[in-house]
């Protein structure tokens, strides 16, 4: 799709959405790995600055999530899948690889995009809060990135984000005080909500990240009675999207953010 029709497009949807009914004015809606993950019809490759910025066009969209691994030299970058040869010009794993190596890579997608580090988002969170799910592992089997490392990432990155809100998805759960201490909330990954309601420790976490075909409206209510957020992702097709606002989670992660937001406002 042609990027101005596109963006036009998009501003039509938000001047549509004034003009109707809030169906679901609890959900917060928000851009999965930015503006969808792995969609072959999506205008640019998740996580890419043009994907970013293309969530970011809609007044709507209040979260954006973003993956991100640490490379050897110790620089969070973006990127979803473990191996780079995936969906990239590159081959191995990010954290095996020095930041020169990583900025020459660009995705195997129409638009050929280059890979960012973190912070070459703009700085300005004003109106959004940004997700940031923390791939830890150093791309073996077994391994995870040191965690002191990881530690200093999230410093520069608070330091560089102003105006919003960030917030970590974190796996392992290996320091989640720690990443509280710096200012972030923190989100579980969980396989699902009878999962999250086990973790001694869930008292720690602003809530919970689930894939939508995971949980029910139930679980959902389970944990949101708890005074805890409920995130859903994988939501791409129209019954999903039904799907998912029907559960009323906190916030919707979702792959087709005009899809999702002309069935909120109706």
């Amino acid at each position: 799709m042609n990027s101005k029709f596109g963006i036009a497009l998009s501003v039509l949807v938000l001047l549509s959405c004034k003009k109707h009914k809030d169906l679901y004015p609890d959900v917060v809606i928000g851009g999965h790995a930015c503006a969808g993950l792995h969609i072959s019809s999506s205008n640019y490759h998740d996580n890419s600055l043009e994907a970013y910025k293309y969530a970011r066009s809609f007044e709507k969209v209040q979260m954006v999530e973003v993956d991100a691994q640490l490379s050897l030299n110790g620089t969070l970058w973006l990127f979803h899948d473990p191996e780079l040869s995936e969906e990239s010009t590159g081959s191995g794993y990010i954290p095996q690889k020095e930041d020169g190596y990583l900025s020459g890579l660009k995705y195997k997608s129409l638009e050929k995009e280059q890979l960012i580090r973190l912070t070459d988002l703009p700085a300005d969170l004003k109106g959004i809060r940004l997700l940031i799910d923390l791939k830890e592992s150093d791309g073996t089997e077994i391994g995870v990135v040191d965690s002191t490392r990881v530690i200093d990432a999230l410093k520069q990155a608070k330091q560089y984000f102003y105006n919003g809100n960030l917030a970590i998805v974190t796996n392992s759960r290996r320091f989640v005080p720690t990443i509280k201490g710096l200012g972030f909330e923190v989100y579980y990954n969980s396989v699902d909500a009878d999962q999250f309601l086990s973790y001694s420790d869930n008292n720690l976490s602003a809530g919970a990240v689930f894939r939508n075909s995971d949980i029910d409206i139930s679980d959902v209510n389970a944990v949101k009675s708890l005074g805890k957020d409920v995130i859903l992702y994988d939501v791409r097709s129209p019954n999903g999207i039904r799907s998912a606002l029907d559960k009323n989670p906190t916030y919707l992660l979702t792959d087709d953010i005009k899809a999702t937001l002309i069935e909120k406002y109706k």
